[in-house]
């Protein structure tokens, strides 16, 4: 049994009942004193109960405030992002904007520019004279012309082929050979066309340049100089021409010195890969019989073959048997 304090103290009575009453007082206030401390703990408790909450309300508190100032902060600096980016890509689309503005003011002021100098250029340069452009197609056919009856030579094997007796036949009676009436029709055009250009100049005119263009039975060095001499001449003329038209400032003058020039390096070009072809084959094959020229009663015999209606084995024949070797 617990012991006990009664802070009153009672004086000692027989009386019965004066110690029974005097026992009830005292576990009275035993009682209210076990009541008052158990109180009192339970409200230091709740104290600290109290405490402890508002200590960790106020934690609570504080660390949802920091988050929620942090997330503010947060949102602030995204939508400042935001915002510097946006105003970012405006400035980028006002600099594009105006680049693209100058892009085109400078275009327009190069053309501007480029038109007011072909204007320019238009009010210096005149039209050719129509006599003068005539001139100039003129000269031009004729160095055209002479390029085809050299690309037509070299496509038949050279000069060498058209050089030989039997193919002198070709060009004679051209109505028994194709490659005769193709090799004189081209020589013929061409013959036209010099004569034209460079007329008042006696070796020129047709007749001559035409013969003069004919291989003969003893070779073609003949035909060669001639088409290389009246290559040259109309190379003069056109620079001539152009000359002139260069220094009137005439419309055209510029193109037909870039034909020209362009005419001249195929010239060029060609005599070059012709030195290159003649070095390679200095040398003549062991086996290859010299040609010999003709004799004086063999072109007599020649022109005693009537060869206005034989085909060219006939022509062989007729040949052989009178004795002429055909190379």
């Amino acid at each position: 049994m617990a012991s006990w304090f009664n802070p009153r103290a009672v004086t000692y009575n027989a009386n019965p009942y004066l110690v029974a009453q005097s026992g009830a007082i005292g576990d009275t206030l035993y009682k209210l004193y076990t009541d008052a401390r158990a109180n009192k703990q339970e409200q230091e408790r709740q104290n600290e109960l109290k405490r402890q909450f508002e200590a960790n309300f106020a934690e609570n508190q504080r660390q949802f405030n920091e988050n929620q100032k942090f997330k503010e902060r947060e949102y602030q600096d995204s939508q400042n992002k935001i915002k510097f980016d946006n105003n970012l890509a405006l400035q980028k689309f006002y600099l594009d904007q105006q680049k693209l503005k100058e892009s085109k003011r400078q275009f327009n002021q190069n053309q501007a520019r480029e038109l007011n100098k072909d204007l320019d250029l238009a009010i210096k340069q005149k039209n050719m004279p129509v006599s003068e452009q005539k001139d100039l197609k003129n000269v031009f056919t004729a160095l055209e012309q002479t390029g085809e009856l050299q690309n037509y030579v070299d496509e038949k094997g050279g000069w060498d082929k058209f050089g030989g007796f039997f193919d002198r036949f070709k060009t004679l009676w051209p109505n028994i050979s194709k490659d005769g009436a193709n090799y004189n029709a081209l020589a013929s055009n061409l013959a036209t066309s010099t004569s034209e250009v460079l007329k008042g100049q006696g070796k020129f005119n047709y007749e001559k340049m035409n013969e003069d263009l004919k291989p003969s039975i003893v070779g073609t060095n003949k035909a060669q100089s001639t088409l290389n001499e009246a290559q040259k001449m109309l190379i003069n003329r056109a620079d001539e021409l152009i000359k002139l038209a260069e220094s009137q400032n005439y419309y055209g003058a510029n193109e037909a010195r870039e034909n020209l020039n362009n005419i001249k390096s195929k010239i060029e070009n060609r005599a070059k890969n012709d030195e290159k072809t003649l070095s390679n084959s200095q040398q003549p094959p062991v086996s290859q019989t010299p040609t010999q020229p003709l004799k004086n009663q063999e072109v007599l015999n020649i022109n005693n073959i009537d060869l206005s209606s034989v085909s060219l084995d006939e022509i062989d024949a007729i040949l052989k048997s009178r004795g002429i070797k055909i190379q």
